[in-house]
């Protein structure tokens, strides 16, 4: 059955991807961001960025939270300065 997000002819893709022996090894042996981001192949260039969206909010979500954590943690435990500019832009960096 053929997901609703995909055209027919990334659908098709997606089944010459799966069909690849080399590339399922290497789907295998790799994490999914690893296996997507090496995709070179220009045949796979829309899958490949279909996953790549698929991928980027999670990393922009962690890059975030991870943040505001710097932040809440400088603000409470640390120091109570109106100014956290300087020493949340060190944490971030």
């Amino acid at each position: 059955m053929k997901p609703s997000s995909l055209s027919s002819s990334d659908y098709e893709r997606l089944i010459d991807l799966t069909s690849d022996l080399t590339l399922k090894s290497s789907f295998n042996s790799n994490s999914y961001a690893e296996f997507w981001l090496s995709l070179k192949d220009k045949s796979y260039e829309g899958l490949n960025e279909k996953a790549k969206t698929l991928f980027l909010p999670f990393a922009t979500t962690y890059l975030c939270e991870s943040g505001f954590s710097s932040y809440a943690a400088t603000k409470t435990k640390y120091r109570n300065l109106l100014n956290v500019e300087p020493d949340l832009r060190l944490q971030l960096s």
